[in-house]
């Protein structure tokens, strides 16, 4: 390895197709926006097309393409210069900046019923059929026509569709993705009457955690739940805004057995969010806690629950069988 870069060789290793260097290393890329790439289950993870730079929401940090290789794969300066210049991958191309259109979001078209998405929710999942049933009446969740994904869809103050994101009904092919012209600044919200909210990551967390007060024999309605789609606060900055709220507990994932790319260790995000997150609002006058998952997430709790319930049900109809024999 040299033990000087010039000039011109830094800039090079800085102008690698980032996105390009991210698949390469394992990233699976999701559609986050209008301009830029999620990285499934990286604490956050975004990179931008336009400017050929990651964000990290985790931990707050950002940069090119050697920042990233620093980060992520645990390298120093040098060392990350010299593996991005052996790539051999293309080099990010810079665009003259034209005017973009803003673009509208576009919700997908739903299906004549939605009996997929109900069984995929409530057999799958776990989740209540009440909590279900009042979602879909209030047109936040909905089914896909012809995929049969589940819809997602939070609003704005006027009613008006700002976000939406999908959710495959078919466990054994798993399929995530954000609605193209999503804003993740607008929260999918359920409902509550009190002055405290509980923050997940997604929707089907938040429907978890309700349907887990629902069988403490909690009232589902009484709290408001949001999901944040990743692990940034601006939905919950934004709701903030329009709802007058004393607590907030966040229920963020617990990545305990996260890794990166080269199977090494990596942080808890979600629980690393959640710490941040907890001070922040906290030092801006507001009650905070943090729930914390057993497993990955409440709907891993959740589901486990059910299935102990299913077998305990299952031990005595066995247990009833041999007695009246």
């Amino acid at each position: 390895m040299n033990n000087f870069f010039t000039s011109l060789q830094i800039i090079q290793a800085n102008s690698i197709n980032l996105i390009e260097f991210a698949k390469s290393q394992g990233y699976i890329l999701e559609n986050g926006g209008r301009r830029a790439l999620h990285a499934k289950q990286s604490g956050g993870l975004y990179f931008f097309r336009d400017s050929n730079k990651f964000y990290h929401f985790s931990t707050d940090t950002s940069g090119g393409p050697i920042d990233f290789v620093m980060q992520f794969m645990r390298m120093d300066f040098k060392e990350a210069v010299a593996y991005l210049l052996e790539t051999g991958l293309p080099q990010y191309q810079t665009v003259p900046s034209l005017p973009k259109p803003s673009g509208k979001l576009q919700l997908p078209d739903k299906a004549p019923n939605f009996k997929r998405v109900a069984w995929y929710l409530i057999h799958v999942r776990g989740i209540d059929p009440k909590i279900v049933s009042c979602l879909m009446h209030e047109k936040k969740l909905y089914q896909q026509d012809k995929t049969g994904n589940c819809v997602f869809v939070a609003y704005d103050k006027n009613g008006v569709a700002k976000y939406c994101s999908l959710r495959g009904t078919r466990p054994e092919r798993p399929f995530k993705q954000d609605r193209e012209h999503s804003d993740k600044s607008y929260p999918f919200h359920i409902i509550g009457s009190s002055q405290k909210v509980y923050v997940c990551e997604s929707p089907i967390d938040a429907m978890s955690h309700a349907t887990l007060a629902k069988l403490k024999g909690l009232d589902w309605k009484n709290d408001h739940r949001i999901s944040l789609g990743c692990l940034s606060d601006l939905a919950l900055e934004r709701f903030l805004q329009h709802h007058r709220i004393h607590e907030i507990i966040f229920c963020l994932d617990n990545d305990h057995n996260a890794t990166f790319r080269d199977g090494s260790p990596a942080p808890n995000w979600g629980q690393e969010a959640a710490l941040k997150f907890a001070q922040k609002y906290n030092d801006q006058g507001y009650q905070t806690s943090i729930e914390k998952p057993f497993r990955k997430d409440f709907n891993e709790d959740l589901t486990a629950i059910r299935q102990a319930k299913y077998e305990a049900e299952q031990a005595i109809r066995e247990e009833e069988c041999e007695y009246e024999h």
